[in-house]
């Protein structure tokens, strides 16, 4: 009978909920980190005895080569998209994911809920073949107003799904929830939706608003931010934006 838990895991944010299921006892077999540089997930690891490996095409190979099942498959914030014979592997699967899901299936959700004006969430959701489309166990909302940049919201939500999974987890994994069908029509972003949207045309038509929105969606700095093309060049734009205190 499938036993254990099998735990795909990348950086910060992966390694705060690996490092909590570990310290709960839960029986966790196998860590697979996203890169060589998720250093602490690896050292976690050996420091409690457990088999760990850096994602790779030869990982994942040996890893369906020796044909253990688990109960459990996890994805800490992994960005690799796992094959279904991968997924075959675990009788249950669940993916953190930072949207209110099915708003913001994909990649860049912060940037598009702003974009898009949507409403922001957290999701702890099953893994199935389609993008972020499979039952959800637990999901929050969480409250943002303008002028919200992408980093901030980002964060916001980073935050928010830490605490979701170490509140809900528990009684996840004792048989007590049962993922819900998500409802209503959803919205699914890619990362090549995200390039395309960052870097504008200095001749594009928008609004003040809609340049607004648009330039705070894409603040991500010092990482990334929107830019502008113009005349061969492109142009970095970030907003500095305050209230402004009216004289009665």
């Amino acid at each position: 009978m499938p036993d254990g838990i099998l735990i795909f895991a990348a950086k910060a944010v992966g390694l705060e909920l690996a490092t909590y299921v570990v310290g709960r006892g839960d029986p966790v077999r196998r860590i697979i980190v996203g890169t060589p540089a998720d250093a602490a997930l690896l050292a976690l690891a050996a420091q409690r005895g457990i088999a760990a490996e850096v994602f790779g095409a030869e990982t994942l190979a040996r890893l369906l080569a020796r044909g253990e099942r688990y109960a459990w498959l996890i994805n800490f914030w992994s960005p690799h998209i796992l094959p279904p014979e991968v997924l075959g592997l675990a009788e249950r699967r669940l993916n953190v994911h930072p949207s209110l899901l099915p708003h913001c299936r994909g990649n860049d959700n912060a940037a598009w809920t702003l974009r898009r004006g949507l409403p922001a969430g957290v999701s702890l959701v099953e893994m199935t073949r389609g993008v972020d489309a499979g039952g959800v166990y637990a999901q929050q909302s969480v409250a943002y107003d303008f002028p919200m940049t992408g980093r901030r919201l980002h964060d916001d939500l980073q935050r928010r799904l830490i605490e979701l999974f170490k509140e809900r987890w528990p009684t996840i994994i004792a048989g007590n929830v049962t993922a819900a069908a998500q409802a209503g029509p959803g919205t699914t972003f890619r990362r090549r939706d995200t390039e395309a949207d960052r870097v504008l045309d200095a001749g594009a038509a928008m609004t003040l608003g809609e340049f607004v929105t648009w330039a705070l969606a894409h603040d991500f700095s010092p990482g990334t931010t929107a830019e502008m093309a113009c005349d061969g060049r492109r142009f970095k734009v970030r907003l500095h934006i305050e209230e402004a205190i009216c004289d009665e």
